[in-house]
């Protein structure tokens, strides 16, 4: 795989990229992709359709209460470390203080809130999802030790590191796959063990290189959270066009139809790593770059994850039927057609979160924000049109208009508000980037 990359670069006259970032996350984005294949094959072999929709569900509603408290603090913390406008102890405290807050906020909201979503749910699986909610605050405060390695340019550390969270739930599973037994309790577990040990080590590693202390600064955090809250509405949104239909889905259809879609979802995401390692690196690379030079940036992640999506999409369209039934096992052929339909939306997915990432790094955390309340509107309102019809194959037309509409509203905007245009993104046009 590696290999097929490289020459890529080389093909395209980007094989400078190495060394900078870039071939380190990729690497770990690679790793990430293979372990979270395995765990969702391993997951619904052990499950079933059933069991696997009850795992996501008693999951995604803590998950979405977790999101919405975290304020876009870690991207907050990436931007604040590479810029520089505050001592390193300063971000960390502030973080802290921070995060505090988000923890009870989500433990309370969660209290709240999961008595009603998962009401037609066994008791047992209402349990675990309160397991879930209440180990929040390792999951949030596990988090920012990475986002400060990220913010270093310690790609090195920072792949390796956040490597541990799927690296512990796969594991996990094999374990459970040889003893030929598993619980619901037993896999929710293994997830919740991996980011603990993420944030232990990651902590280690950056106290090994920092010396930190608690040092409060009210401009630190209250910049810390003005960014965030920018970034906060695009982040929101963003899980809600990605995860609004397995949402709705645990309300209004069996955990096997669930089940399912998860399947297909896992299987259609595998195409998105390379986008995802170039946003991380994009992002990271971009705060500590003049505005010209991660303009630049930018523009080369863009055109690569554009070539590597059209090979992957195509590919993976025509096998798709055959991989479900060889690696997830025959009860989850149905899932092929919503892969499918799945697959165009990934790819606009991916190039958008480059796209992203390149704004948050340009100090402009708020452009994203108004493609994705766009895409959460279509999102809304295909729902509503396609799910009652067509169940979770609707739901995969609805995710792929939604991800389609937000991408063509981001490329307006990159010309319109950070005058980054099509023939720059495309390699059409290589004049040089205006200032900020």
């Amino acid at each position: 795989m590696t290999q097929l990359v490289s020459a890529l670069l080389d093909r395209v006259g980007l094989g400078k990229l190495r060394g900078k970032g870039y071939w380190s996350t990729l690497e770990g984005q690679v790793a990430i992709l293979l372990l979270n294949v395995f765990t969702g094959m391993a997951s619904a072999r052990l499950l079933g359709p059933q069991g696997r929709g009850q795992l996501q569900a008693l999951i995604i509603w803590p998950s979405a209460l977790i999101l919405l408290g975290a304020m876009g603090i870690n991207q907050a913390i990436v931007f604040h470390v590479g810029q520089r406008q505050f001592k390193l102890s300063e971000v960390w405290t502030g973080s802290l203080f921070i995060a505090l807050a988000q923890s009870a906020f989500v433990i309370v909201a969660g209290i709240i809130l999961l008595p009603v979503v998962l009401k037609n749910y066994p008791a047992s699986v209402r349990d675990l999802s309160y397991v879930y909610l209440l180990c929040a605050p390792v999951i949030i405060f596990g988090g920012y030790p990475v986002n400060f390695l990220q913010g270093k340019l310690d790609m090195g550390p920072f792949n390796l590191v956040r490597c541990t969270t799927p690296l512990v739930y796969a594991l996990g599973l094999a374990v459970l796959a040889c003893l030929r037994r598993a619980t619901l309790g037993e896999i929710l577990f293994f997830q919740l063990l991996g980011p603990a040990l993420c944030g232990v080590l990651a902590f280690a590693v950056l106290a090994k290189k920092e010396t930190l202390s608690l040092a409060w600064n009210r401009r630190a955090a209250l910049s810390l959270s003005k960014y965030g809250f920018k970034t906060q509405f695009e982040s929101v949104n963003n899980y809600l066009n990605q995860r609004l239909d397995q949402l709705l889905l645990s309300l209004f259809v069996a955990p096997g139809e669930l089940g399912l879609y998860v399947v297909a979802v896992t299987l259609s995401s595998t195409i998105g790593f390379f986008p995802q390692a170039m946003g991380v690196v994009t992002l990271a690379r971009g705060s500590n770059l003049p505005p010209s030079e991660a303009r630049q940036a930018i523009a080369t992640s863009f055109r690569l994850s554009l070539v590597w999506l059209v090979i992957l999409c195509a590919g993976l369209f025509v096998v798709a039927p055959q991989v479900i039934v060889l690696f997830f096992g025959p009860k989850f052929a149905r899932s092929a057609l919503a892969c499918r339909i799945l697959l165009p939306g990934t790819a606009f997915l991916g190039l958008r979160q480059v796209l992203y990432e390149g704004a948050r790094s340009l100090g402009k955390p708020a452009v994203p924000s108004y493609a994705e309340g766009f895409g959460t509107v279509v999102t809304l309102v295909a729902l509503y049109l396609l799910l009652p019809r067509y169940g979770f194959v609707g739901a995969a037309i609805a995710s792929t208009l939604a991800y389609g509409t937000s991408f063509v509203f981001v490329l307006v905007f990159y010309g319109w508000r950070l005058q980054v245009g099509l023939g720059r993104l495309f390699g059409f046009s290589r004049q040089p980037a205006l200032g900020r």
